[in-house]
């Protein structure tokens, strides 16, 4: 099992998954990202740099879901690592 990097950020009030190390999959600028409402997108990292980092106790549901989605996935079955130090912050 693969370990794949995913941090959370607050977007107004709900957190978003981004994948940190998604980028090679994407469109230029982009990340993917997954919000329960809208699923699996691209987030233009501009956006997600000027997003608040989500709080533990905010994202730990998502986490769990999108953990046990990924581990049972099927092909390359993932490992979602939390690194919140990895998600693009503005300078």
């Amino acid at each position: 099992m693969q370990d794949y990097r995913v941090g959370y950020v607050n977007s107004d009030g709900e957190p978003v998954a981004v994948f940190i190390d998604s980028g090679s999959d994407c469109n230029p600028g982009r990340l993917m990202s997954y919000a329960r409402m809208g699923e699996h997108s691209e987030a233009d990292i501009d956006w997600v740099a000027a997003q608040p980092l989500a709080d533990e106790e905010m994202y730990r549901e998502s986490h769990g879901y999108l953990s046990r989605r990924y581990a049972d996935f099927p092909g390359d079955q993932l490992n979602l690592v939390i690194s919140q130090a990895a998600v693009p912050r503005r300078s």
